[in-house]
């Protein structure tokens, strides 16, 4: 029934009738996002423990022979594309099948990273990628295996070049190298091919490249102080070779995706338009990575593709803040540059919210429409109710402070690497034996109790985990936060002002401020002879 079809579309494009780009466009059965996800999380859960059982069957003659790896593998691959191509196929069986094909492509990735070295090992990953998603007609599969595809070429350039893939600057260069192939490819399927396969691939490989782009930014605003840094996002600057080239072509992505949106989007042709993009350039030579993020979100959101123009968006956003982290500029500085940036968007927004206003004629004033009187409600609720809390955890605080039982906390040594980090000093308390060892794993999480006597000085010493008796007349409790897996006495850090660092070196003791639900807050650090610091 097809070949008819395309025969009498190709007669019909000879013909002049259609356009030469015309073509029949099959769609796979559509399913919903939930159940394409859990299928996807199902797979995956399952293929590991199928994976090792191989292994375990196979074990002596694997041993003997590696290469028996590749027809172990290709015998699953292949089992698994014959049943995915198949015109109508229930759940339940590509549920048995993608497993199955899983572990096949991690089988043979393996005897790949065996018999090759890690550069070639990751090409044929890629490769291998690229043949099943050619084979398999499943688009959320083909999405996944573009996203595969992409990691690994990543992988084997940065292995090719340098054996630390937290090296800035080969990152750098190779993921734009990525960004330039995609942007290629986008042209090409755009103007010629118009081929859904190549949509899928080139959906999962630009997916990964917004994640490595904010990956190589590293922590944003206040959240490195919570969690471990990324592997490759670190403060380290670029080397000065590349440091330059790096923000011109951060600054001439942000120029390029501008002017394609304005060309899209004729509306945007605006003097408001033109300082959000000054601004956004100016931010783009800060942090080298948000041209091509951006660019990126200008490309989809220009097709109407909302949800990756989103995650475009979402990573712009979080390199935005990690300007914070770039220690190479003073806080002040830092500071200055983030609210200059707010306060040109706040005006950039007036500029366009007024610009959208009616007009009011001579017959009178213009009627406000429902939406937007909604809308400055919404806006002023919004505002009110962040004010609002703020305050009162402002208001909590100082009560605490004002109020709270004053006690102090031994410090304990802390790994002396991190001891200093930039503008944050690490802390570590004298904690009883049995909560020293305890992970925040093994309790749920939940933040614990500790009881401990307080000497003539104020100096607390904890003693043990609470377990609801009654205190003796010396003893306090006090609250424990769960912290990096572990537990600490309200935070594990000291944030002071650039350039104190050896003022808060002689620090000995916390200060904190106590309330009678052992509710505590750290207010400053005290000296070996509990002097204020």
């Amino acid at each position: 029934m097809s070949r008819p079809l395309d025969q009498m579309i190709a007669d019909a494009i000879a013909a002049g009738v259609l356009p030469p780009s015309a073509a029949v466009i099959r769609h796979e059965a559509h399913r919903p996002w939930p159940v394409v996800l859990l299928t996807a999380l199902g797979a995956w859960l399952a293929a590991l423990p199928l994976m090792g059982i191989i292994f375990l069957i196979c074990d002596d003659f694997v041993s003997r022979s590696r290469s028996a790896l590749y027809p172990i593998s290709l015998a699953l691959c292949g089992g698994a594309i014959y049943i995915l191509r198949r015109a109508s196929l229930p759940l339940f069986v590509e549920q048995l099948s993608i497993p199955a094909l899983l572990t096949g492509a991690a089988t043979m990735s393996v005897a790949f990273y065996f018999d090759l070295s890690t550069h070639e090992a990751s090409l044929s990953v890629a490769l291998l990628a690229m043949v099943l998603a050619v084979l398999i007609p499943r688009n959320w599969l083909r999405v996944l295996l573009g996203a595969q595809a992409c990691t690994f070429i990543i992988v084997a350039m940065i292995a090719l070049y340098t054996k630390d893939i937290r090296d800035r600057d080969h990152f750098w260069i190779v993921v734009h190298g990525a960004v330039v192939i995609w942007l290629v490819t986008d042209f090409v399927q755009r103007q010629f091919l118009r081929s859904v396969f190549v949509d899928r691939v080139a959906t999962g490989w630009v997916l990964t490249l917004i994640a490595c782009l904010a990956l190589w930014t590293g922590m944003t605003f206040m959240v490195g102080a919570a969690i471990d840094s990324a592997p490759v996002g670190t403060t380290a600057p670029l080397s000065q070779r590349l440091a330059f080239f790096a923000q011109c072509t951060s600054a001439a992505m942000i120029l390029a995706g501008a002017a394609w949106l304005a060309r899209c989007w004729p509306a945007l042709r605006k003097p408001w338009y033109g300082l959000t993009i000054a601004v956004l350039t100016g931010l783009a030579v800060l942090m080298p990575s948000l041209g091509a993020i951006l660019l990126i979100f200008a490309v989809f959101a220009s097709a109407g593709r909302w949800r990756i123009a989103a995650a475009a968006a979402a990573a712009a956003a979080w390199a935005t803040g990690a300007l914070y982290y770039q220690l190479a500029y003073p806080l002040a500085t830092k500071a200055l540059l983030l609210i200059g940036a707010g306060a040109l968007f706040a005006l950039i927004a007036w500029l366009a919210i007024r610009e959208g206003e009616p007009v009011i004629s001579s017959a009178g004033a213009a009627p406000v429409s429902p939406d937007s009187t909604a809308r400055r409600i919404g806006i002023a609720v919004t505002a009110l109710g962040v004010l609002a809390i703020a305050n009162i955890g402002i208001w909590q605080k100082e009560s605490l402070i004002s109020h709270g039982r004053p006690i102090l906390v031994e410090l304990a040594p802390v790994d002396p690497r991190s001891i200093m980090q930039g503008d944050y000093m690490r802390l570590n308390f004298k904690l009883p034996q049995a909560i020293a060892g305890t992970g925040a794993m093994e309790t749920g999480g939940e933040r614990l109790m500790v009881a401990g006597k307080v000497n003539e000085n104020g100096v607390a010493e904890l003693t043990r985990l609470y377990d609801g008796r009654p205190l003796a007349p010396s003893e306090i409790t006090i609250e424990l936060t769960p912290r990096h897996g572990g537990y600490t006495v309200v935070t594990d850090a000291w944030y002071f002002q650039e350039g104190e660092a050896k003022r808060w070196e002689a620090a000995k003791y916390g200060e904190f401020r106590v309330d009678a639900n052992g509710k505590a807050l750290l207010v400053g650090m005290r000296g070996a002879h509990l002097e204020p610091l």
